[in-house]
């Protein structure tokens, strides 16, 4: 008995490496009624606000219920694009958001037995939003010319997440999450949550 909880121990502790990906939804994101201000009444739009994303990740396993974990996500594209008129000058506008970032997180462990287990993260979540808008006409000069502007601001804010979890053969295991990511852009760019939901793998070194 002693031997096998030893054994059960020490497979819930050490370093371990993974890599995931899924889809991805922006809530509050910056959308086709943004621009009601900036076109004429009557401009036709569609905006996306889901995308697909990725992460690597990398932590250690204190025990069977607590590890420290530490990784890279990209959160996707998420896109708008517009056409009609600005004071009665003909108009198209498209813009793209792009997240990425460094997350550090604690993540909670309830062993349901079997390799079987639920899942809790909560830690910080450094980010960057490369924001694009490209318009063409719309009183422009010279008339029908093109301008890009761009902004890429950074900052930190909290991430969360829940799952499950499955491990085999002692170095091995995947996993099913879903995180979210806090208030990211600024002011300029607007603010938005964004969702994560993964399958991943892992391996654990031994």
């Amino acid at each position: 008995m002693s031997f096998a909880t030893g054994a059960a121990q020490g497979q819930s502790q050490g370093w371990y490496i993974g890599a995931g990906g899924g889809g991805t939804k922006a809530n509050n994101a910056g959308s086709c009624s943004d621009l009601n201000g900036t076109f004429d009444p009557g401009f036709s739009c569609t905006s996306n606000d889901t995308s697909t994303g990725w992460k690597v990740f990398a932590g250690y396993q204190f025990n069977p219920y607590l590890a420290a974990e530490g990784g890279y996500a990209d959160l996707g594209s998420f896109k708008v694009s517009a056409s009609g008129s600005i004071t009665a000058i003909p108009a198209t506008l498209s813009g793209s958001d792009k997240a990425t970032g460094f997350n550090l997180d604690a993540v909670g462990i309830l062993p349901l037995g079997e390799g079987f287990g639920l899942l809790g993260r909560l830690g910080v979540f450094a980010w960057k939003l490369d924001a694009t808008s490209t318009q063409t006409g719309g009183g422009l000069f010279p008339p029908g010319s093109t301008a890009t502007t761009s902004n890429s601001p950074t900052g930190t804010s909290a991430d969360f997440g829940v799952g499950v979890k499955y491990d085999f053969n002692g170095v091995g295991g995947v996993r099913v999450e879903w995180q979210r990511f806090k208030n990211i852009g600024n002011d300029n760019t607007g603010k938005s949550d964004i969702d994560l939901i993964s399958a991943s793998v892992l391996y654990r070194f031994r």
